[in-house]
C-alpha cells in the first residue's frame, strides 16, 4: 500500500497527495455544479494541507481538468491522487494528476 500513500509534507516541495471528494461533493451542491466545484476543492485542499499564503497561486493543470470533467458535470471521481510540485519563489503551487 506504499502507492497510495501521502509524500507530501508541509517542507517538501513536490510530493503526491489522495484527496477523497465523494462526500464534500455529492452532499452539498447540486449536480450540474459537482465538477466545477470539485476542481474549487482540490485548489483548496492543497493550500490548507501545505498552509500556503494567499499570496500563493494554486494551478490546476489541463490535464486534471479534464479527468475531473471526463465523466460529466454532476459525476466527478469521488477518490483523486494528485502530485503537486510548488515553487517557493514564484508562489505558484502546480497540481497534475498523478501518474
Amino acid at each position: 500500500m506504499e502507492e497510495f500513500r501521502d509524500t507530501l509534507s508541509r517542507d517538501s516541495d513536490e510530493g503526491y497527495l489522495t484527496l477523497r471528494l465523494g462526500r464534500i461533493i455529492r452532499e452539498k451542491y447540486p449536480p450540474k455544479r459537482r465538477a466545477s466545484r470539485a476542481v474549487k476543492v482540490i485548489a483548496q485542499e492543497v493550500r490548507r494541507r501545505l498552509r500556503l499564503d494567499d499570496e500563493f497561486e494554486v494551478k490546476v493543470d489541463p490535464e486534471l481538468n479534464e479527468m475531473i470533467w471526463s465523466r460529466g458535470a454532476g459525476n466527478p471521481p469521488r477518490l483523486i491522487r494528485v502530485y503537486v510540485r510548488v515553487d517557493r519563489e514564484e508562489k505558484v503551487a502546480t497540481v497534475a494528476p498523478a501518474r
